[in-house]
Order: structure tokens, then sequence, then C-alpha cells
């Protein structure tokens, strides 16, 4: 009911119901209507609470608590594990790849801390109930390769070029088995895995994975996704050599029919053309 036709029922009635002068009815009725106006200004505050983001200090503490590991279907033998970490007082996703064969499960990155590794080892258990092969690095972040260590600490092979191999010693990342060339091509019993380095771009180590049985193409950090606004971290980034980089990818893959970018949604192709246009304000 309308709070003006409540206050007009009430005035009707005080005089009679409780034999009080006009003025204790003018005062009862003002605060009766300041109770109304009270209730009204702390409903729509207690509404746009909820609906308030969290701050990246909240958001880190409660991926810290609940160690916190997506999932994404993209094919029947192919997900996406995705982890999170923080970089400059935000916190971001990162994407890695799980490849699912008959001989055991291939991992593309790990996740971005060692607790997301424990939690992507038991999630591999529980889902899919199959061993891993061996993990390939894409380049010497961490969030690629913070969980190297638990790998080696399980005797799963580890491979990655000879350049990600020295900067990750460099960097404290742990050892790697630097097989991998400027192409390569891994046996995944049924599935077969191809490792390309196009040259320099996001980082002067970046490679791509290549599935040529499901067309998936996992860009890693050299490809950003449709979202993004920007290259994000540049620190270690060729910006002269990355467009050139990210062409002889299109040149290679042209019937790539799914693009994984290191952090955001993946896509198709236009996820390459769309980091090629950031690139233009950066070389300008």
């Amino acid at each position: 009911m309308d709070s003006n036709k409540i206050l007009n029922s009430i005035k009707s009635r005080l005089p009679k119901l409780f034999h009080i002068n006009l003025k204790s009815s003018i005062l009862i009725f003002s605060l009766i209507k300041l109770l109304f106006i009270g209730v009204s200004i702390f409903h729509c505050h207690w509404q746009k609470d909820p609906d308030l983001n969290p701050t990246p200090v909240s958001i880190e503490k409660h991926l810290q608590k609940s160690n916190h590991l997506e999932w994404i279907k993209i094919k029947e033998s192919v997900w996406i594990h995705r982890s999170f970490g923080e970089f400059g007082g935000q916190i971001y996703s990162a994407n890695g790849l799980v490849v699912l064969t008959n001989k055991g499960v291939v991992v593309v990155d790990t996740p971005w801390t060692e607790s997301q590794t424990e939690e992507l080892f038991s999630e591999i258990q529980a889902k899919f109930q199959k061993e891993i092969l061996y993990v390939i690095v894409t380049h010497a972040h961490d969030d690629r390769m913070a969980g190297v260590s638990l790998f080696q600490n399980r005797n799963i092979p580890i491979y990655s070029t000879n350049l990600t191999a020295k900067l990750a010693k460099e960097r404290g990342f742990g050892k790697t088995n630097p097989i991998l060339d400027l192409q390569t091509r891994l046996g995944a019993g049924n599935q077969s895995v191809e490792v390309f380095y196009p040259g320099p771009g996001h980082s002067v180590d970046n490679i791509v994975v290549w599935l040529p049985d499901t067309h998936i193409l996992f860009g890693g950090c050299l490809v950003k996704s449709l979202d993004a606004k920007d290259l994000g971290n540049t620190k270690d980034a060729n910006l002269e050599e990355w467009e050139n980089s990210l062409k002889r990818v299109l040149a290679r893959y042209p019937d790539a029919e799914v693009v994984v970018p290191g952090h955001g949604d993946w896509g198709k192709l236009d996820l390459l053309r769309h980091t090629i246009r950031l690139l233009v304000p950066a070389n300008h």
C-alpha cells in the first residue's frame, strides 16, 4: 500500500482512537513518515551491497582459500584448465590445456600456482582416470610453469625449448627437458601434438601448440583474447617482431577451428588478427 494512503488513514483515526490534540498528531505523522523514508533508504542500500564488485584483495583471499581451478570443455578429448593468479594488484585467469589420448594425458602449461597444480593432478585422476604422459611449457613465465617442480616430483617429463629451459633456470622456475626445436611433432597415443616456434612476441621464447586431430591451436600468451584492450604484460616482449610471429602462425595453421589464448576466452583465428591490431598503437 502507498505510504501516503497509510498516513492519511492513520491521520483520520488518531484523534478518535487516542484523543490526542492536533499538534501531537502532526508530530506522530512526521515520525511515521520519517520511519517510512528510513526503511526505504535501508532497503535500497541493502539491495545494492551484494552487487558491489569485490576488491582485488578480497578476490585473492578467496582464491587462496578455495584453491580455485576451472575446467572448460572444448571437445571430447580437449579441455582448458583455467587457473588464477595475481599481477599488478589484480587477479587474472590463465589458460592451459589437457589433451586426452588412449595412452594418457598431455598437459600444456602448468597452472599459475603450486596449490592449483596439485588440484590439477587430483582432478585429472577424478575426471579422466588417466596418467599424465608429459607437460609442455610454452614459455618461461610463472603463469606457464609455476608448478613444474610438482611434475618433477612425480617423474613426469617436462618439455620445452632450449631457450625456455635457459630462461627458466635463470628465473628459478625449475628444470625442463629441452627437446623441442623450432618445429617438433610429439606422439601421444592416438593423438599427435605439434609444437611451433614462430619467433619472439609476448616473450622471446613463446611457442604455440597445434593439435592436428582436432584442429585446435593453443596460442598461449602470444595471442590475446577478443576482449583484451591492450597487450598486457610486455616486460619481456618484442613489440617489433610480435606481428611477424603472429603472421607466421596464421600462415602455418589457416585451418585452425579453435584458438586458445593464454588468458581469456577461446575463439577462432580472429584472435590473432585482433592481437595484430593491438600492436599498431604499441609500435607507433
